[in-house]
């Protein structure tokens, strides 16, 4: 069994309300009986395997035993019989379920269609319930309850459901802290059992009894996280699940698996019973409940075979349409990021544009600054020649007045400066060409320039590069990721199919039946 459950994604269908079921085979309702439907143990063993079937056939992968409100000292209360006759009857609630799955794998052989394995969990409900006295809907008996006095009214029946060979334990409806830690802590007495445990809530925030549910429900996790294989709420709307376990594993490493089986919307009072108008169908509920880790869902009070058929269509196909929508939005997103990369791909080149024109205007401009320069110096040298020139005059005709300013405009000496300059210039163009031939491997700084604006192209590109294959790697993953859905899935729709063809009733040959038909061949033709 263990390993059946093993699946951390697999999402389990539960039965539905079994006193509610069974009330359409006995005729009669089990509403205000102090041992429920219990009752029909001694008295309709039949029915209960009928009831059990109803549940399989409508594609439940685990049912309860009839023994939510069933206890030996409850039995010898009610129902006149001794200790062991009421061990007994624990017994065969266990008996008449394993006698309803073998009744299904019969059905599946004689029909040859593949079957689904069938767990059965041992149905523990509160003290409460067997007080009879409306407490089980408030949890005010755990406020003058000693705890050895529940754990010994719970250790028989566990004790026998256990021994009988259920295949988990169901705890389930409990509506107060102390009970539920009371039995998560029983539950290691049975160390090769599983379980899980629900919890009864008034309204989406707190159990019956006035306690935190998230709370609650996170140290019934913790205390025993090696055998519960969920924990959860049922017997309640199915308005409130939703905010009740949202958030639940927030700050934990590992998700808490989620149990819920709500009733069909009503609340049952013990002195008026069912009141409240019905809700939403359930199964229009599971879609969300699948989002939030529900990995078993079911029905309680009020809620029948046909309500557990809508929710089995709904679980087998219902991971994969929202997994389609998910899948959608993340295209969409994934779509929009394309386009902003483009969209940055295309600043990149403007940017990397501009800045090679803004390198040719620099360079322009750099040219025109290096022509003022040298117009400068020539400017410099042309007048510092005709300053040392008047000079030479002024000691060649000995006078110790001062010609500069006469001479500025003289002709020969305006020759002999540019004489000068030509000089000059033609050593500086000899240094020149001589420095060209000795730097002739030296890049320019113009060139440099536009090499470093190509490495810093090449750099964006090779960033733009860098994010595409990381892209790639990511869109990989992603094929990796789907393709294990699309198996998934795959495995659903194998599954849609078995349910199907279990379900499926082949049309009779009327030609051959037609005679024993009320009515005769007329009325099968019309019947065709």
């Amino acid at each position: 069994m263990s390993s059946q459950l093993s699946s951390a994604s697999k999402v389990y269908v539960l039965d539905g309300g079994f006193s509610s079921q069974i009330s359409r085979h006995v005729g009669v309702s089990a509403d205000g009986d102090p041992l429920w439907s219990a009752r029909f143990l001694q008295t309709n063993p039949d029915d209960v395997v009928k009831t059990h079937l109803d549940f399989i056939r409508a594609g439940a992968d685990i049912i309860s035993t009839n023994t939510y409100q069933a206890s030996v000292t409850g039995f010898v209360k009610h129902l006149g019989v001794t200790e062991e006759q009421g061990y007994g009857l624990i017994r065969l609630a266990v008996d008449l379920a394993k006698r309803a799955r073998e009744k299904y794998v019969e059905e599946c052989l004689e029909k040859g269609v593949s079957q689904c394995p069938i767990l059965i969990a041992g149905s523990v409900g509160p003290y409460g319930a067997y007080l009879h006295d409306g407490s089980e809907y408030t949890g005010t008996y755990a406020d003058k309850t000693a705890e050895d006095t529940i754990r010994e009214w719970h250790k028989p029946r566990i004790d026998t459901l256990v021994s009988s060979g259920v295949d988990l334990l169901a705890l389930e409806t409990i509506p107060c802290q102390k009970e539920a830690l009371i039995l998560v802590d029983m539950l290691k007495q049975y160390p090769n059992i599983k379980a899980w445990i629900s919890l009864s809530c008034k309204d989406d925030k707190s159990l019956a009894h006035g306690e935190d549910f998230q709370s609650v429900a996170r140290a019934c996790w913790k205390a025993n996280p090696k055998q519960l294989v969920a924990v959860g709420t049922n017997c309640c709307s199915p308005k409130i699940v939703a905010n009740l376990i949202r958030g639940i594993s927030d700050g934990m490493s590992t998700p808490i698996p989620i149990v819920t089986y709500p009733n069909s919307g009503e609340k049952y009072n013990p002195d008026k019973g069912w009141v409240g108008d019905k809700c939403d169908s359930l199964d229009s509920f599971v879609y969300d409940f699948l989002d939030l880790n529900v990995r078993y869902i079911g029905g309680c009070c009020r809620t029948y075979a046909e309500n557990i058929k809508e929710i089995r269509n709904k679980k087998v196909f219902g991971i994969s349409a929202r997994k389609k929508q998910r899948d959608d939005k993340m295209r969409t997103i994934m779509r929009k990021n394309q386009e902003m990369r483009e969209e940055n791909l295309k600043l990149s080149f403007e940017i990397s544009k501009l800045k090679k024109e803004l390198g040719k205007v620099t360079d322009d401009k750099f040219s025109d600054y290096l022509t003022l320069m040298k117009e400068r110096d020539a400017r410099y040298t042309l007048y510092f020649e005709n300053v040392a020139l008047q000079l030479k005059l002024r000691e060649l005709d000995g006078s110790s007045r001062s010609y500069v300013e006469d001479a500025y405009g003289d002709p020969v000496v305006l020759r002999i400066a540019l004489e000068r300059c030509r000089e000059l210039l033609a050593t500086t163009q000899a240094e020149i060409k001589k420095m060209t031939e000795e730097y002739s491997e030296t890049v320019p700084r113009r060139e440099h320039d536009n090499l470093d604006a190509k490495f810093y192209d090449v750099s964006k590109k090779l960033i733009s590069l860098t994010s595409e294959y990381a892209t790639l790697q990511n869109t990989h993953k992603r094929v990796l990721a789907q393709k294990k859905g699309v198996e998934e899935e795959l495995m659903e729709c194998k599954e849609r199919c078995r349910e199907l063809e279990r379900a499926g009733t082949p049309r009779p040959q009327w030609e051959i039946c037609a005679d024993f038909i009320g009515g005769g061949r007329d009325r099968s033709e019309i019947i065709t």
